[in-house]
């Protein structure tokens, strides 16, 4: 005669969709979401939630193995008076404002910067 045998409980493998999926991850991972609590709630292991996480998660930036250059141009010259005293044409540091752009890369420019040629450096260094 043949053995039989019946899974019940957790060991039944079951489909997710991705919308419930994604609607575990954000109960999960929200302000007040505990894993082990959604976990124990929907039946399934938190170990099987964090791996939904790292599917669903962006992909991580890798730095260039190469050195790549970006083509500046100087608007205009910075002016520095002979005596050493602060000008109108230096900038404070703490003025700077960084900008973490979605390809990885920090730029870092003045607060005071005209916002048309913000916006065209930033599409130069998100191209390159």
């Amino acid at each position: 005669m043949a053995k039989v045998e019946i899974l019940t409980g957790a060991e039944r493998q079951r489909r997710w969709s991705t919308e419930l999926k994604l609607s575990i991850l954000q109960e999960a991972f929200g302000v007040d979401g505990s894993v082990s609590v959604v976990a124990r709630r929907h039946d399934i292991l938190p170990q099987q939630i964090y791996a939904w996480r790292k599917k669903f998660s962006p992909p991580k930036l890798e730095a260039s193995k190469t050195a790549s250059f970006i083509p500046v141009s100087v608007i205009g010259p910075l002016e520095c008076p002979a005596d050493g005293s602060k000008g109108s044409g230096v900038r404070s540091r703490s003025k700077d404002v960084e900008i973490v752009l979605g390809n990885g890369r920090v730029l870092r420019v003045a607060a005071d910067l005209d916002l048309e040629l913000l916006s065209s450096l930033i599409a130069c260094v998100e191209a390159a």
